[in-house]
């Protein structure tokens, strides 16, 4: 028998980051020309092929007492219809077919993140912006991350617990993991808000009402919902996929020959 490779949705995204206070990013048109000009169909179903899925939200689907809901406006456009409106918004911004904006992404020597990189290099050249791709080891690339050295980056999170303050925390103003120094007063509110509401409903229409907000001002740019890789032998007995990805060795056994 061969080897089982246990795929289930995961308490994980993976996100570009912007460094929201480095010029030009600080325009939201420009932040929006990204999102929309990242192909989530094409690296999901082309690159990846893992049967992730593309993510136009930033808390994963299923999230214990998460309404879900907020989304990407432009979700239900083609692709051609995004490449469009990003052209318009960088013309807009300054930028154009004869003045490109020149940048860099940064990202790690992991095989599949190089090849996003280099999709993302063409897709991003669509709407008159250049990136010169710079790869790191993994140590260097979140020291670099925390300190905000950066312009674009790949970035991921896998959450410690089923909640979406896990994803939301990390877009506080004050958050040591808001790579893109991202700020929002009202974000930050109705966040302090949740943190005290004990109705599990009420508290998750506010932490959706966050999100949107965030959204809406294209804080970060997510890209797919992940989802497990695990090769489970055939032999191995007891193990349950889960969203957590979580399975302690007490409850695992060996059953008949390896």
């Amino acid at each position: 028998m061969a080897d089982a490779l246990k795929l289930v949705d995961y308490l994980g995204v993976s996100y570009l980051s912007i460094n929201c206070e480095r010029k030009p990013f600080d325009d939201k048109r420009i932040r929006e020309a990204i999102a929309l000009a990242y192909d989530r169909e094409t690296i999901v179903g082309k690159i990846m092929k893992l049967g992730e899925r593309p993510a136009y939200a930033f808390v994963p689907p299923h999230v214990a007492n998460y309404p879900g809901g907020p989304h990407f406006d432009f979700e239900s456009l083609s692709y051609p219809e995004r490449i469009k409106k990003a052209q318009a918004l960088m013309i807009a911004a300054g930028y154009g077919p004869s003045k490109h904006l020149h940048t860099t992404y940064e990202t790690t020597g992991d095989p599949d993140n190089k090849r996003i990189a280099a999709a993302l290099q063409s897709m991003l050249r669509q709407v008159y912006i250049d990136i010169d791709i710079v790869q790191v080891d993994v140590q260097i690339h979140y020291k670099n991350m925390q300190t905000h050295d950066f312009a674009l980056s790949f970035a991921a999170w896998i959450a410690d617990f089923d909640d979406a303050t896990n994803f939301l925390d990390l877009l506080r103003s004050d958050s040591g993991n808001n790579y893109g120094q991202w700020k929002n007063a009202e974000f930050d509110k109705l966040m302090d808000q949740a943190q005290q509401q004990p109705d599990a409903k009420i508290r998750g229409d506010i932490l959706a009402k966050a999100e949107q907000i965030a959204l809406d001002d294209y804080a970060l740019v997510p890209t797919n919902f992940r989802k497990t890789r695990n090769l489970v032998q055939p032999y191995v007995k007891g193990w349950i996929s889960n969203q957590r990805d979580f399975n302690r060795t007490r409850w695992l056994w060996i059953e008949g020959k390896p």
